[in-house]
């Protein structure tokens, strides 16, 4: 069951859940067989090497190989749907298990591996392009370990992976603060947030990436510390003057092109729309009137523009916010 559901949350179409079941059958076979105890870098070769002679479809061999991949830096990756699934569904469970067990890695020993095994999961997603839902998937897991495993020991698995892939991303030349920009708000998809930190630290190089991070500065330094309701929102009837009422519609503009799940390309064309507007705004509207209403309207309609980001990159980690 566990595999036919990392299978679907991997984006994998279903009818390929045989073969994962098969293959998984038969993971780690190989790992009872002499030639391997005594050769442990054989671990998956003689699997792959032992299905193909019994038989067995081609698939079913080749993700019995890519079950162990990346074995190191430089290795290939899974590239077959049922190696894909079975690797990042063995990544997953011994990062659980062991974290649930309390085998957390200390600062100078990490007697299995978790931190090369996260690194691989990482890379694994990132290569091979997968909006892939970690939380939905570690909880998955959870279901099927044998003892019982807290909820904070999934935060605490879905931050240490963060933490290799923070590494992957810097490790790729992308500059530190923007990987952390974008890790607030996407770490729990791998791929999408390589995807965003590449766009970002290209975008960062423009002329425009500067005044987008100074626009939504402005907002959130206004309404941080203050008491705004959640349950506020917008009444447009409650504005007094032009200028407010341009950053209204402006915001409903920008905010019907950004959700959650954007590129950095679209992001950046909807926030230039607000450029002006809120320059506008700041040097007319003073927006802790007296009056409450009118006070709290502002208040919301700035909460309302600097939740754009949200789900897409914390900017305020950044240099110039």
């Amino acid at each position: 069951m566990l595999l036919q559901r990392l299978t679907l949350v991997l984006g994998i179409n279903k009818r390929m859940i045989p073969v994962v079941k098969d293959a998984a059958a038969l993971a780690m076979s190989d790992l009872a067989t002499s030639i391997v105890t005594e050769f442990t870098s054989l671990a998956g070769i003689m699997a792959r090497h032992y299905a193909s002679r019994d038989g067995l479809p081609e698939e079913i061999a080749e993700a019995l190989f890519e079950i162990t991949l990346p074995r190191f830096s430089g290795d290939v990756f899974p590239k077959t749907d049922a190696g894909i699934v079975l690797a990042v569904a063995d990544r997953l469970d011994s990062l659980v298990g062991l974290f649930g067990a309390g085998c957390q890695p200390s600062s100078s020993n990490d007697p299995f591996g978790l931190r090369r095994i996260s690194y691989g999961l990482v890379q694994i997603l990132v290569e091979n392009k997968k909006n892939f839902d970690l939380m939905k998937a570690l909880t998955l897991v959870v279901e099927v370990q044998p003892i019982r495993i807290d909820s904070d020991v999934i935060n605490e698995v879905v931050q240490f992976v963060t933490r290799r892939l923070e590494q992957l991303l810097v490790d790729e030349g992308i500059n530190y603060e923007i990987v952390r920009s974008v890790l607030m708000e996407r770490a729990n998809c791998p791929y999408l947030a390589s995807q965003t930190a590449v766009e970002m630290e290209a975008f960062s190089r423009t002329e425009d990436f500067p005044k987008i991070v100074e626009a939504y500065s402005r907002p959130v330094r206004i309404i941080r510390g203050k008491q705004i309701e959640s349950a506020w929102e917008v009444d447009a009837s409650a504005f007094e003057i032009e200028e407010e009422k341009a950053l209204w519609s402006a915001y409903l503009e920008a905010a019907d092109k950004i959700h959650p799940g954007v590129d950095v390309k679209t992001f950046a064309e909807a926030s230039l729309l607000l450029i002006q507007p809120l320059e506008d705004f700041f040097n007319n509207v003073f927006v802790m009137a007296e009056n409450e209403r009118i006070r709290n309207n502002r208040l919301a309609l700035l909460q309302k523009v600097a939740s754009l980001t949200k789900g897409i990159a914390d900017l305020s980690v950044l240099p110039g916010f």
